[in-house]
């Protein structure tokens, strides 16, 4: 695989005047040619409408559990690795929980994670936090009996199918909620905005921890956008926000952020291993390529186009990791 430059310094670059700045011509050549590779071994409108509704969301999560269990983390998670160190290590699984953790409010007392899988953030939290009350919401019923499972000796977490563009929850009910790589997934991300604001108790706060399109998006070459484009779709993203586009959604919806905390030079470890596994066990052989995408489930194939990608379309300053606290505006 080809070395790129230092991340932080290719995303300074592509934030820092978006509208005037050039991108790296090396690293857009290296996008150009990694689609090349896609192409000849993939048909990428097999992309073309992946999570675009909930039940495609929730079919992309049924068939995706191998690869999540067998490439990323055998232990339940389902969201990137953070690395502060600049190594890939499978503790940094647990950070975004301890994020969350740390914005409990002194008054927090029940807690609800949205699209929750397999309950592996709930596990962590419910343990070093036992007079706290947590829920989780996740659309796939087999996601949510592995995670009441994992939580069958915890009494103060469960977990429950549901939407949370339709939570089934009373007003005014619950002090803080967080979501960990899945409101990118809303059909209707204003709805998603106001239920959560409805059931969140007055002082509640929102922790959403996800990715986003820059807001130096629309400036980059086509063909970088078509590729990130890819990248979201390939992860059952139908809808991907530029990050000033959804904050003024979340302002429209009653929400302010009141919390940026940049955690994308965190995630690049992870990134760039998911890449390399892409590239070896399935890229670098077309044949096997091939014959792989006559047997494999379609989210699988949809993962190797993301895997392949998303490296560098973070790389070049087309999408961001971050956490964002919202509050009652």
């Amino acid at each position: 695989m080809r070395a790129t430059s230092t991340p932080s310094a290719a995303r300074a670059r592509a934030e820092a005047n978006p509208l005037t700045r050039q991108p790296d011509p090396a690293l857009v050549a290296e996008i150009e040619r990694r689609v090349a590779v896609l192409r000849s071994c993939l048909d990428l409108s097999r992309l073309d409408g992946s999570g675009d509704t909930p039940a495609k969301v929730g079919k992309y999560y049924e068939d995706s559990r191998v690869g999540y269990r067998h490439v990323h983390s055998k232990a339940g998670a389902m969201h990137m690795a953070l690395n502060p160190d600049g190594r890939f290590d499978r503790a940094g699984y647990e950070g975004q929980s301890r994020l969350v953790e740390e914005r409990f409010a002194p008054t927090t007392d029940d807690v609800l994670e949205l699209a929750s899988g397999n309950g592996y953030n709930l596990g962590l939290l419910a343990e070093r936090w036992p007079d706290k009350r947590f829920r989780g919401v996740d659309l796939v019923e087999d996601q949510v009996d592995r995670a009441n499972s994992l939580l069958a000796d915890r009494p103060n977490a469960h977990a429950m199918v549901g939407d949370f563009q339709a939570l089934a929850l009373p007003d005014d009910a619950i002090d803080c909620i967080f979501v960990v790589e899945s409101l990118c997934h809303a059909t209707d991300l204003a709805k998603a905005f106001g239920e959560a604001r409805r059931v969140l108790r007055p002082g509640g706060r929102f922790i959403v921890i996800d990715a986003w399109r820059t807001d130096a998006f629309s400036a980059l070459p086509a063909g970088v956008r078509d590729a990130a484009v890819s990248v979201e779709r390939g992860m059952a993203v139908a809808d991907a926000q530029e990050l000033s586009v959804w904050q003024r959604t979340a302002a429209d919806s009653g929400l302010r952020v009141t919390e940026d905390l940049d955690l994308t030079e965190q995630i690049v470890p992870n990134i760039t291993r998911l890449a390399k596994i892409a590239d070896e066990r399935f890229l670098s052989h077309g044949v096997r390529a091939r014959l792989l995408q006559k047997v494999l489930p379609e989210a699988l194939l949809l993962n190797a186009v993301s895997g392949y990608l998303m490296a560098l379309t973070v790389e070049i300053g087309a999408h961001t990791y971050r956490l964002l606290t919202l509050e009652h505006a």
